[in-house]
């Protein structure tokens, strides 16, 4: 089935496909369309779900955690202040190892207050355990979030997956979304029960650990955050086969067979890159680009053999970890760390939902050139478009 969706209405038609047995949401701009839509889909049968309706983000997440230990696939929507509020149980979820899926429509923290779109809301819990995959398109979205049950579930991970698509610029704008039929969504995703709470023989969880244990289980916790990356690539592979769609698993590249400058980027802003690298191709320039898909755990490996040729790497970071710069910018200088060939050139933009276009890509990426032809170092990083 193909229909003109928005990114919300994508995800809502993941969770129904997926076949979700609790959604824990509480109301907030611009995520709250998901729950709508899925609540319509309660209302008309074609959806068998609890909806669990609750006073604040944080509870949301306590029922949806606490639904996931009695056995259910649950989902719950969620972004800006209302993720930061919810943090505390955010550790708790992935402490307790719950595959509970979460779709974030990314949106800016105040103060100053904003509606409009960034990275910073899931930046900022970037180190509280979960998988984050960040979606180009609304038809990554909906497969995204169809992929992230399975992956989540997966008995070599075991951890739950926030799902990140941008405010407005996906939440709200209608593109083409091909919907794979249900039957072969449920062979692919099959409904596997691992509950930890059972009436018939009571259990205490999360108990006071002492340092004889604590240390590791936390090693265990992050080993399986590793394993995802590889576990991704399967799914993604299977899912592909499903429907003909693959993402790439991780990362994606696109033109990088001789690039020179590589522009990286995350979420709907590779889109635009993509454009701005056929545009510079058309100009006689070898540039490329590098699609992030997964952010934690962070693909180094890949990254780092794909971008071992290049001669410079633009960070586009929809964030700014304040003081340090970019996260991504970051995390590819910390992954091409010793390839003296690979300077990365960290560029803050995009923030509050101001606008990056083709062309201002483009004059980054002649900005970098010029830098890289002068032999100038780069800065920490940059803030554009000011």
């Amino acid at each position: 089935m193909r229909l003109l969706l928005n990114g919300n209405e994508a995800a809502a038609h993941a969770a129904r496909l997926a076949r979700v047995e609790v959604l824990a949401s509480y109301p907030i701009t611009p995520a709250a369309p998901v729950m709508e839509k899925i609540t319509q889909f309660i209302a008309d049968g074609s959806l068998k779900c609890n909806f669990v309706r609750v006073e604040s983000d944080h509870s949301a997440l306590a029922a949806a955690l606490g639904a996931a230990m009695a056995g259910a696939r649950s989902f719950l929507i969620t972004n800006s202040q209302g993720l930061a509020y919810m943090s505390e149980v955010l550790y708790h979820t992935s402490g307790l190892r719950q595959p509970v899926v979460m779709a974030v429509v990314n949106r800016a923290l105040a103060a100053p207050h904003s509606r409009f779109p960034e990275h910073g809301d899931v930046v900022a819990q970037e180190a509280c355990g979960w998988i984050q995959l960040f979606c180009e398109n609304n038809q990554e979205v909906l497969d995204s979030l169809i992929q992230a049950f399975r992956l989540g579930e997966d008995e070599r991970v075991r951890l739950p997956v926030m799902v990140n698509y941008e405010g407005y610029i996906q939440s709200h704008t209608r593109e083409t979304v091909d919907l794979p039929e249900q039957e072969a969504v449920d062979a692919f995703l099959p409904l596997v029960r691992r509950p930890v709470l059972d009436v018939n023989n009571p259990l205490a969880v999360n108990t006071v650990t002492g340092p004889e244990l604590y240390m590791d289980y936390k090693y265990q916790q992050d080993a399986a955050l590793q394993r995802a990356g590889e576990v991704l690539q399967e799914v993604s592979a299977a899912y592909a086969q499903l429907t003909g769609r693959d993402w790439g698993g991780a990362v994606t590249g696109y033109r990088l067979e001789d690039a020179a400058i590589v522009l990286v980027a995350m979420g709907s802003l590779a889109s635009t890159a993509r454009i701005a690298v056929d545009a510079l191709r058309a100009a006689g320039e070898k540039a490329g680009l590098l699609k992030i898909r997964l952010f934690r755990p962070f693909p180094a490996a890949p990254v780092r053999e794909i971008l071992r040729a290049a001669e410079a790497v633009v960070a586009l970071d929809k964030n700014i970890v304040y003081g340090a710069g970019g996260a991504l910018a970051r995390e590819l200088r910390a992954g091409l760390y010793g390839l003296a060939t690979a300077p990365v050139y960290s560029y803050i933009l995009g923030l509050g939902g101001r606008d990056v276009g083709v062309e201002d890509l483009i004059g980054i990426y002649r900005q970098v050139r010029e830098q890289l032809g002068a032999g100038t170092a780069p800065a920490p990083y940059q803030w554009y478009g000011l």
